[in-house]
């Protein structure tokens, strides 16, 4: 684990699209290694534990900001008895349907995001932001595509990322010829 993680988005963007051919080589790598997925779901998750206890989501809260927050009926089921509306209120208010059908909140940064980067609807959240940013799930190799993707966004998942890539490609980056 590094000594100072970095939670800067700017800076996290930048490095992000500096290292992206690496990142996408070390994804193969990944995807074609001998390792267990459960060795590495198992990895993934201790060195999210140690990320996450250093990062305040608070601080960034970048995924509410940037992201359409995908929500299922349960979701707005729970949100419309929340606010004490219907669900049908509710969805008109707040819910768009794309055109693959998914549905997602209606605007960016998400309407529940409050001033102070909390969320303001916390304890009944949509599954996609409680399980966000994917890392304690099983089955990451599955979700390095994700993951990718997910870097510019999310302090954790670059951080936790790039410590990965020390470990199990052994060369810090930066440091010498990465496979």
């Amino acid at each position: 684990m590094p000594d100072k993680l970095i939670t800067e988005i700017p800076l996290i963007a930048r490095y992000s699209r500096h290292n992206e051919n690496k990142d996408w080589r070390f994804r193969t790598f990944l995807k074609t290694s001998n390792m267990s997925g459960a060795e590495l779901d198992a990895t993934v998750q201790e060195i999210t534990d140690e990320v996450w206890k250093q990062i305040d989501c608070t601080k960034c809260a970048n995924c509410c900001k940037v992201f359409d927050v995908v929500v299922d009926d349960k979701d707005i089921k729970k949100l419309a008895q929340r606010f004490k509306v219907g669900v049908k209120q509710f969805e008109a208010k707040y819910v768009s349907i794309g055109e693959d059908k998914v549905k997602y909140f209606n605007r960016r940064p998400c309407p529940f995001l409050e001033d102070d980067n909390t969320c303001g609807v916390y304890e009944d959240r949509p599954i996609a932001c409680r399980d966000f940013p994917y890392l304690h799930k099983e089955g990451f190799r599955q979700r390095t595509i994700m993951m990718v993707s997910n870097l510019e966004v999310c302090p954790i998942v670059f951080n936790v990322w790039a410590d990965l890539k020390v470990r199990l490609w052994g060369r810090p980056p930066g440091r010498g010829r990465q496979r």
